[in-house]
């Protein structure tokens, strides 16, 4: 399959607050490399599994990139809430997406975010109650993001091999060959 390409134009080096500059110099390659390889995927591939017995399953590209946008949610909407909430998203249909209507959806969210985090009336020093430990820096709680796109990322790599997905430019720029 072809790669798509990403609607979102992101130019770090753009953005005013320092916080919000040096969290996406992190974020932004993590996010590109799983863009580039659930693109590269065909949609057949979408719904493989590297693990399907009866007693255990593992994701489908499809369920796993659902889950990556859900997650996102919780943490953007933590940052406009004040609150990280483990809950639904309205999101339940994201597992039925198919894979252009799935990445359409990453742009979506994407550019909602960093229209957010851009926007004047951020507070990068916003407190936000987290389950674990009472409260912590809205900057802080959002490079778990990051943390969870590596997670992906690493998964990734074994369904690359499986699926005969050729290493590609962002991935290898960023991780190696």
């Amino acid at each position: 399959m072809n790669p798509a390409k990403r609607r979102v134009n992101l130019e770090v080096a753009s953005i005013q607050n320092p916080q919000v500059r040096h969290f996406y110099s992190l974020y932004w390659p993590q996010r590109q490399i799983l863009y580039d390889f659930f693109s590269r995927l065909a949609e057949d591939q979408m719904d493989f599994r590297m693990v399907d017995r009866p007693d255990r399953k593992s994701d489908s590209p499809r369920e796993s990139l659902a889950h990556i946008l859900y997650v996102q949610l919780v943490y953007f909407n933590s940052l406009k809430t004040g609150m990280l909430e483990f809950k639904s998203q309205g999101v339940e249909h994201y597992w039925k997406m198919t894979q252009a209507q799935l990445l359409d959806e990453m742009d979506r969210i994407d550019q909602e975010m960093l229209d957010y985090l851009n926007a004047e009336s951020f507070d990068s020093n916003q407190r936000v109650t987290v389950p674990w430990d009472g409260e912590m820096n809205t900057m802080d709680l959002i490079y778990f993001l990051r943390d969870h796109e590596i997670l992906h990322i690493g998964w990734n790599l074994a369904l690359m091999d499986h699926l005969n997905v050729p290493r590609f430019e962002s991935l290898i720029q960023y991780w190696g060959p």
